[in-house]
């Protein structure tokens, strides 16, 4: 391990400074759950490491009345235990908070860092974009926001520019008649990454009858977690019976690009998505159903 210069900023402004005059060579340190391994395992040799977890202002989770803000510190445990999203619409978030890696790294890992390491087999992306969630970019001098879908370039890599910092997540406000859930195929509960995760958002007249708005979000199945929009547009319009759910789960298989790896075969991948999408369009009606 080589040495680098450790910074403890205590604002926003001192850390995006600190991070854009390092350059390349600056990596920002939040839970630290995977930058810590990288850089003790010589995966990563930052020049410079900024700390964030000194900056009070961004440890938090607010509820309003357009929605839901979560700040860079707050933590994926924390998310997972929270009655707030738990007995909310948000429930998925706590559901996917609660499949990552074990106690120890949910009790250090953060949403916004799950989310910046744009990993395809990301827990956190997947309900986040079928929530239509929006990330609020902070450099010097400028502000930006951009939805967690248009984040992603491929694995790893975000459209952050250097020295832009993720300073919290705004989810908005979801309507009556509708609902969200997350499923994750995993050879256990949690502590391995998706073989196939699925998000799906569905929103309905009041009646349940027809389906107004959907969004399904796929992961682990495409360099970036993906929207299968030909199967939205299957849901969307339509009566939520079995006929149409089936074929909608089948064009979201179809639309997938898995690959093959060390957890599974990418022929094996896309016959999941099928099982899991059709089975988490099922669980989001539930909630619609329950929540009305």
């Amino acid at each position: 391990m080589k040495d680098f210069e450790y910074f403890r900023p205590k604002t926003i402004d001192e850390a995006v400074s600190l991070y854009r005059e390092g350059g390349k060579g600056a990596r920002l340190l939040a839970g630290g759950t995977e930058l810590v391994n990288e850089i003790r395992f010589g995966k990563s040799q930052p020049d410079l490491v900024v700390d964030l977890k000194h900056i009070r202002e961004l440890d938090f989770m607010h509820p309003g009345p357009e929605g839901v803000s979560i700040g860079a510190l707050y933590r994926v445990g924390d998310a997972e235990h929270s009655r707030l999203l738990l007995e909310s619409r948000y429930n998925a978030i706590s559901h996917a908070a609660g499949t990552l890696g074990s106690p120890q790294v949910r009790n250090k890992a953060t949403i916004v860092g799950n989310v910046c390491r744009a990993s395809p087999s990301a827990d956190l992306i997947p309900p986040l974009m079928a929530l239509g969630a929006m990330a609020r970019i902070v450099g010097d001098g400028t502000e930006r926001s951009v939805p967690v879908e248009d984040m992603l370039v491929g694995p790893g890599r975000t459209v952050l520019n250097m020295g832009e910092i993720v300073t919290e997540l705004e989810i908005p406000d979801m309507p009556d008649y509708s609902g969200c859930s997350y499923y994750k195929l995993s050879p256990r509960k949690s502590l391995d990454l998706a073989v196939v995760g699925a998000a799906v958002m569905i929103r309905t007249d009041p009646r349940v009858s027809r389906c107004i708005d959907a969004r399904i979000v796929l992961g682990a199945v495409a360099p970036t977690s993906m929207r299968a929009k030909r199967a939205e547009a299957m849901l969307i319009g339509a009566k939520p019976r079995e006929l149409t759910i089936d074929a909608a789960a089948q064009a979201a298989a179809e639309d997938s690009k898995p690959l093959d790896d060390v957890r599974a075969s990418a022929w094996y991948r896309k016959r999941m998505v099928e099982v899991v999408v059709r089975r988490t369009i099922g669980l989001a009606l539930e909630q619609v159903k329950t929540r009305r």
